[in-house]
């Protein structure tokens, strides 16, 4: 599969946050039928048996996954980021944010393939929320949080990062919707 066969990885969805733009939950929005975690979980599911679910939000516990409160709320990513690498128990981790609902096994596939072990994190260019995470960074998050410098980007700056192109034909798996506005132009997506 990739040169990470053999190696455990937990699947960490972020659905903690307070989805503001769009005015309600992303990560129970509907695509296709289905909540857009659904979606997501699928494509988890065909690297995966260890998902995690970072959320306040009871209703997520339907989809049968351990679902974990945020050990310091109102972080955004870095805080969700945080506590998945608490609850891991696997040094690779496949962290994605809720509301990114088209990604699939050939983006998760493109991303592990791309893994080299000098390096902390493996991410799409400009795509910090769809990652593949060593569990050593935890420390670093740690830091970030002590520190109040709460931009994943900033926090990401302090590590070692492969940023991997975004081919054509994988842009449109890794979209994000956060507004009402990109909500209503996703079914041109997919």
């Amino acid at each position: 599969m990739s040169s990470l066969q053999g190696l455990d990885i937990t699947g960490i969805i972020l659905a903690g946050g307070k989805s503001s733009r769009m005015g309600e939950d992303k990560g129970l929005k509907l695509h296709k039928g289905k909540p857009f975690i659904a979606h997501i979980l699928k494509a988890l599911e065909s690297i995966t048996d260890k998902i995690l679910i970072i959320t306040n939000n009871p209703a997520y516990t339907i989809f049968g996954y351990p679902c974990i409160c945020d050990i310091i709320p109102d972080l955004g990513p870095v805080g969700g980021i945080y506590t998945g690498l608490t609850h891991t128990t696997t040094k690779q981790n496949l962290i994605l944010s809720c509301d990114v609902p088209f990604v699939n096994h050939m983006v998760l596939d493109k991303l592990i393939s791309a893994h080299e072990p000098n390096f902390d994190v493996i991410t799409f260019q400009d795509i910090p929320l769809i990652t593949l995470y060593n569990e050593s960074v935890i420390s670093t998050f740690l830091e970030s949080i002590n520190n109040k410098r709460l931009s994943l980007r900033k926090t990401l700056s302090t590590l070692k990062v492969k940023s991997i192109p975004t081919e054509d034909a994988i842009a449109p798996y890794i979209k994000n919707i956060n507004t009402p506005q990109q909500y209503k132009q996703a079914t041109q997506w997919n």
